[in-house]
């Protein structure tokens, strides 16, 4: 089989997985689902697709939606019929599996290394626009040899922290000399720079996060600029976050965003951002009351950043969540829930919720409608490297 069809097939055999395994529940309400159950709202994440795409139409930046977030094809292409110029992936198989859903201008947000990963990058490139982080001169001389072996060309953006610690060149003078070394490189295209500012994200005051942000994003362009000034090409200066979405889509030099968890939201990002509103939420159970205690049956393999999560309609808490135990305190006064009873809770971090499920219960009006597979889930390749 070949590597494009077997692409195809995975694909194909995750759809027919969940609608095997879950399709019994379509045409149930929200609280009769089997629990914990991941449920979106497909009207909901519509809107908030749509919003973000009416905003940037008065902006500089256009949008590269990062899909690390959702890890779902039928999301992405919403975002691409409502304007995205491409996707932003964070693994070598989230790239596989959208080109293999039809989508094209991919960049891999993240350094890649390893024969079997940079083999199926370089692959893609053969059909497909393909863009990947580079940070130093050996691992961009690795892509360049996976492109040549391949008989392909990939687009190169040389990654800078901006602050994050994380990944990254970090001073002029290492971009510039990473960017000379790329420019030489057969089966390279030097496209760019990037430069995620998630630090920012990390700081909740919003004056303060505003001002760690220009900084960073002023690093950011004074690079580009620099590149330009020496001949270098610097067609794309890409960065920005759901935190940080509407100032740096407004940056001078910014070219586009990343912004990605917007679509399905969260508690971490909507205390920091508003107008979005809340499609994603994780179905559960009330198992046990005790006086001072709402026990659900989603733990923390079932939510990302518990300590944020909320109860949607009820007040609580998260007073600890175990394994299996979603744990809320009850205020004094106690609650009208009891055991048996479905609550909704809003994830506290939508990227490490959406991990833990293989499928979206998809709902409108609160009856699902639909079942969409997660994929892929985790680090696995899931077949991927053949």
């Amino acid at each position: 089989m070949t590597e494009q069809l077997l692409q195809t097939a995975i694909l194909k055999e995750a759809h027919e997985g969940v609608q095997r395994q879950y399709g019994f529940e379509i045409g149930r309400r929200r609280e009769e689902l089997v629990t914990p159950a991941l449920v979106l709202d497909i009207d909901a994440a519509q809107r908030n697709i749509e919003r973000m795409a009416d905003a940037l139409g008065g902006m500089p930046a256009t949008l590269r939606p990062h899909i690390k977030v959702h890890k779902s094809p039928e999301l992405a292409k919403r975002q691409i019929a409502a304007g995205a110029r491409g996707l932003s992936v964070a693994t070598v198989w989230e790239a596989v599996v959208m080109t293999s859903a039809g989508i094209d201008d991919i960049f891999v947000v993240n350094t890649v290394a390893g024969d079997d990963k940079l083999r199926v990058l370089a692959a893609l490139a053969r059909d497909h626009r393909i863009l990947v982080a580079v940070d130093e001169v050996r691992a961009a001389t690795l892509v360049s040899d996976a492109a040549v072996a391949a008989g392909a060309t990939l687009g190169a953006m040389i990654e800078v922290d901006t602050g994050m610690d994380r990944a990254g060149v970090d001073t002029e003078d290492q971009a510039l000399e990473l960017a000379r070394h790329v420019a030489g490189l057969p089966g390279l295209r030097l496209e760019g720079v990037t430069g995620y500012e998630g630090h920012c994200s990390m700081t909740p005051e919003r004056d303060l996060r505003h001002k760690r942000q220009q900084e960073a994003m002023a690093f950011l362009i004074g690079i580009a600029e620099r590149m330009e000034r020496e001949g270098m090409p610097c067609t794309i200066r890409s960065a920005g976050g759901t935190a940080t979405w509407e100032w740096t889509a407004t940056f001078p030099g910014i070219t586009e965003i990343q912004a990605g968890t917007y679509v399905v939201m969260d508690n971490f990002h909507g205390r920091m951002v508003s107008g979005f509103e809340h499609p994603l939420t994780v179905v559960s159970t009330v198992i046990s009351r005790p006086a001072d205690r709402i026990i659900l049956d989603a733990g923390v393999k079932s939510m990302g950043a518990p300590d944020f999560a909320t109860i949607r309609g009820y007040p609580y808490q998260p007073f600890r969540f175990d394994e299996e135990h979603g744990i809320f305190a009850v205020p004094q006064g106690g609650s009208p829930l009891k055991v048996g009873d479905v609550v909704s809770m809003i994830p506290g971090y939508s990227p490490s919720t959406v991990n833990w499920y293989d499928a979206y219960h998809v709902v409108q009006d609160d009856v699902v409608v639909d079942i969409w597979p997660v994929v892929p889930r985790g680090p696995g390749h899931h077949g991927l490297a053949r």
